[in-house]
């Protein structure tokens, strides 16, 4: 069970969550991180529709060909500033922005931002009683170091953007809904964008990605998810602040 006491490394906590469109994501999170006390931490819940595209993904030979295979199932999509590559978005998928500075003392450097990412959502999710584990699921969309896996099935990854003076670090949780289309979006991209098979990117795998809702075994959705973690952000001795 985690211990995580956030009290001792922030003071004020921003809880928000409301609707912005795909295109201003990010500019929305940039803007509310551009003066970030030190010890401020910025919650952003949200949830969109479409395909968020990573830099690597816009080099690949047949990336216009791969984007117009979503734009024909009227399918929006961004090329995001953020690292990772392409992950699938709709009303099963709750994105968390954690927001703070990046002269932060203790979760400034950007391995030291992960591990809080994956230490927070270990401690925001131990209601569901889940063994969560961090590490790579190469057959997964967005592989990378910090994903999260309940017995070797990823339900949530990260990916991180940083200014010069902010830490932006975006974790995608698959909550419910169907993963199975969701991971079959990704492999189609890949099979058209990637013709040669760049290792670079990966061979998604309908399998290797599971929701939390099948996971836990639970009825879990989108907004219960969210009553449950500010529940438990609430509980920390922190002066909260929420729109």
């Amino acid at each position: 069970m985690s211990t995580m006491n956030l009290s001792d490394s922030f003071e004020t906590l921003h809880l928000i969550d409301q609707a912005v469109p795909l295109v201003d994501q990010l500019s929305f999170d940039t803007s509310l991180s551009s003066s970030i006390p030190p010890k401020t931490l910025i919650v952003r819940f949200w949830t969109t529709k479409g395909i968020l595209f990573g830099r690597l993904d816009s080099l690949l030979p047949r990336f216009d060909e791969g984007v117009a295979y979503f734009h024909d199932r009227s399918i929006e999509t961004l090329v995001r500033k953020a690292g990772g590559l392409a992950v699938a978005c709709d009303e099963g998928v709750l994105n968390l922005s954690l927001l703070y500075s990046k002269h932060h003392a203790e979760f400034g450097g950007l391995n030291e931002s992960y591990a809080f990412g994956v230490d927070l959502m270990k401690h925001l999710l131990q209601d569901l009683k889940l063994d969560i584990h961090e590490g790579e699921i190469i057959h997964s969309y967005c592989p990378g170091k910090y994903d999260l896996s309940v017995a070797g099935k990823k339900f949530a990854g990260m990916a991180q953007y940083r200014t010069k003076d902010a830490v932006m670090l975006m974790i995608t949780i698959f909550v419910d809904g169907d993963q199975k289309r969701r991971s079959d979006w990704i492999r189609d991209f890949y099979a058209i964008a990637n013709p040669l098979n760049d290792p670079a990117y990966p061979c998604v795998e309908s399998d290797a990605m599971k929701t939390l809702s099948e996971l836990s075994q639970t009825e879990v959705g989108v907004l219960s998810l969210k009553q449950r973690m500010v529940k438990r952000l609430a509980s920390f001795d922190l002066r909260i602040e929420s729109r």
